[in-house]
């Protein structure tokens, strides 16, 4: 994908960056430090969308961002390229475009996934990203210790 788009894919709202901005954002997130090897390609609902080394594409919870956590999505670019074709394109009118899902308490802290998610734009969501997986790193290697 050349270029940014976003909508609805069935159900979930999906975000797709442009190939130019994925080091920026990969740099916004931190993840060289938090996904190494990982490349961002968007954002699915609560979850990052991202290209692996092994050319494969996976989500993974925003929080904790975190390599346990991957989910395979699509085996391969040219089957997320037919995915993507299904998109529902949103515009500028639409209330949340280029906003992202957050939810203020993440759920791995303890949050409740019955309180409504909050939209953030983009920078705003990346430093709470940073802030809350370098707190469950943190909180993980406390927890280690006491073991």
């Amino acid at each position: 994908m050349t270029t940014q788009r976003e909508g609805w894919l069935g159900e979930e709202y999906v975000r797709i960056y442009a190939e130019s901005d994925r080091p920026r954002i990969a740099e916004l997130y931190d993840f060289a430090n938090f996904l190494p090897g990982y490349e961002p390609w968007g954002s699915w609902g609560l979850d990052a969308l991202c290209l692996g080394p092994d050319g494969r594409l996976y989500t993974v919870d925003w929080i904790p961002l975190e390599q346990n956590f991957l989910k395979e999505r699509y085996d391969s670019i040219a089957e997320f390229e037919a995915g993507i074709a299904r998109l529902h394109e949103a515009g500028p009118s639409y209330e949340h475009f280029q906003k992202e899902v957050h939810y203020a308490h993440p759920l791995v802290l303890g949050g409740d996934p019955q309180v409504a998610p909050v939209m953030l734009d983009q920078d705003t969501h990346a430093q709470a990203c940073r802030f809350f997986n370098n707190l469950c790193r943190e909180v993980k290697a406390k927890s280690a210790k006491q073991s």
